[in-house]
């Protein structure tokens, strides 16, 4: 349960790394997504990584598809608090979607309970290369002098991607025509052909476009230079560090996980993400390996729900039915 409660009594607990409990039974990462999928690789790598931290438990990848990942999170919601059962999850289904759908079927702060961060993603503003720009500053320039071809793709309304282009063009003083997609593959066909002029995506989506010619990334949200695009300037270094943050990954329990199973977990993923196997296999998805303590990552986890609220309050943005 995320409340005073969970902000205080973990820190001791998960300080001095707390024992291993007696348990048989078989950890279970559920993910929301398909397996193949980016959120279940990284489910994967992470209960291979943590297998030894745990005591010789077993761990299960479980995928449960389906409802833009809230399937997952459902079963995990439902599941007994005996530290079994963990959700692995991006951001948006936790901290956005509680602003982008009625009737969501669970309370983030309330069902859940925060275990750690597991990895950390960049988003990224690209443009086609029809657009004669190399940095942000001549992007919002050229917006303003062809309002008429300001536009920007996300994967639909109410996704990450769809905000935070609103938050770019809000913080730029610009306006920019949002065109939803279903998909990815839609979105770099009309980028390729000139029908639309920028993209908002994960940094991970837009690299091998980038390097290849066929797309031009213009910033980056992380708070300093990926490795692997070092020519293009943060967010901050365009002068617009409102805009920097982060996609996290992250585990969480069923609400009433106890404190020393919780702990128990968040151990054996801090102890996993510092594993070199887990430094190669995220730095391949251009993840950031990344672990917190469970008071930390609640933090985060409001403060997240905090800042997207804001933004749909700005759009004007209303809920739909889940």
């Amino acid at each position: 349960m995320l409340n005073r409660r969970t902000f205080t009594v973990y820190s001791a607990t998960a300080a001095v790394g707390a024992p291993a409990l007696a348990q048989s039974d078989p950890l279970r990462i559920v993910v929301g997504f398909p397996a193949g999928g980016i959120v279940d690789i990284i489910a994967r790598e992470l209960g291979e990584a943590m297998k030894p931290h745990l005591g010789g438990r077993a761990v299960v990848v479980e995928a449960k598809p389906g409802a833009g990942g809230r399937i997952g999170v459902a079963t995990v919601k439902t599941a007994a608090p005996d530290g079994n059962a963990v959700l692995l999850t991006p951001s948006s289904i936790m901290t956005l979607y509680p602003h982008v759908f009625n009737k969501l079927g669970y309370d983030t702060l309330k069902d859940l309970t925060p275990v750690s961060t597991v990895c950390m993603s960049a988003n990224a503003l690209a443009v086609g290369m029809h657009v004669p720009v190399k940095t942000l500053g001549e992007f919002i320039a050229w917006c303003k002098a062809n309002p008429k071809e300001a536009s920007y793709a996300s994967p639909g309304a109410g996704s990450a991607p769809h905000f935070l282009g609103a938050q770019i063009a809000s913080a730029a003083g610009i306006e920019m025509l949002h065109v939803p997609y279903k998909g990815a593959p839609d979105i770099l066909n009309d980028l390729y052909g000139g029908r639309i002029s920028s993209f908002v995506t994960a940094l991970s989506n837009a690299v091998q476009p980038h390097m290849g010619g066929k797309m031009r990334v213009l910033v980056t949200t992380s708070p300093k230079r990926s490795s692997v695009l070092p020519d293009v300037q943060t967010a901050a270094e365009a002068g617009y560090p409102q805009l920097s943050g982060m996609e996290w990954f992250g585990l969480l329990a069923p609400a009433g996980t106890s404190p020393e199973r919780v702990a128990v977990l968040n151990s054996a993923v801090s102890k996993a993400i510092a594993s070199d196997r887990i430094k190669e296999a995220f730095g391949k998805l251009i993840m950031e390996p990344s672990s917190s303590s469970p008071t930390e990552f609640a933090r985060m986890i409001k403060a997240d729900i905090d800042r997207w609220g804001a933004t749909a309050k700005r759009l004007n943005y209303q809920p739909v039915d889940a």
